[in-house]
């Protein structure tokens, strides 16, 4: 074949479309009541109610007819036929902007330090003060990145009523 790439392209279309049904097979509906049966207990759940109320609790259990929250420190129980949607929160991983923190941390205190160390000849450059900025760098990207990232939330949908 002339071009390698396009088939290797081809391939990786051809691949997705056959492996995609598995994917959705595996998953039930979100319209499915007892996808809330798989929850743990004690997972953090936001329930929209079909009021526009808002209800966010800890999960106790659900049966066909009623979900059991902790709100509060007191047990309520939501009907089924009330509940327009659940989402369960969880906080995200803060590796990903941690790493990308400290990879622009890193960059930027390499380029403060090549700064710095500019002198008349500018081929002698003092690696010491490079590597020095590049780890102070670093740090503190990678400190700044974790405090973002820890501060996001992730919502899973886990039921939708029709």
């Amino acid at each position: 074949m002339k071009n390698p790439t396009r088939m290797i392209m081809a391939i990786a279309v051809l691949l997705s479309f056959l492996l995609s049904p598995l994917a959705l097979a595996a998953q039930t509906a979100p319209t499915d009541w007892s996808r809330l049966n798989g929850v743990t207990g004690g997972a953090k759940l936001s329930v929209k109610l079909k009021d526009g109320k808002k209800v966010d609790g800890t999960f106790e259990g659900a049966s066909d007819t009623t979900l059991s929250l902790t709100v509060k420190n007191a047990r309520r129980e939501i009907r089924r036929e009330d509940v327009e949607s659940v989402h369960e929160i969880s906080g995200k991983s803060a590796v990903p902007a941690t790493l990308i923190g400290m990879g622009i941390g890193a960059g930027a205190g390499a380029g403060l330090g090549v700064a710095a160390d500019a002198n008349d000849d500018p081929f002698e450059v003092k690696n010491s003060i490079t590597a020095g900025m590049a780890v102070v760098g670093a740090g503190i990207g990678a400190l700044a990145g974790f405090l973002i990232g820890r501060s996001g939330k992730k919502r899973v949908l886990l039921y939708v009523s029709k």
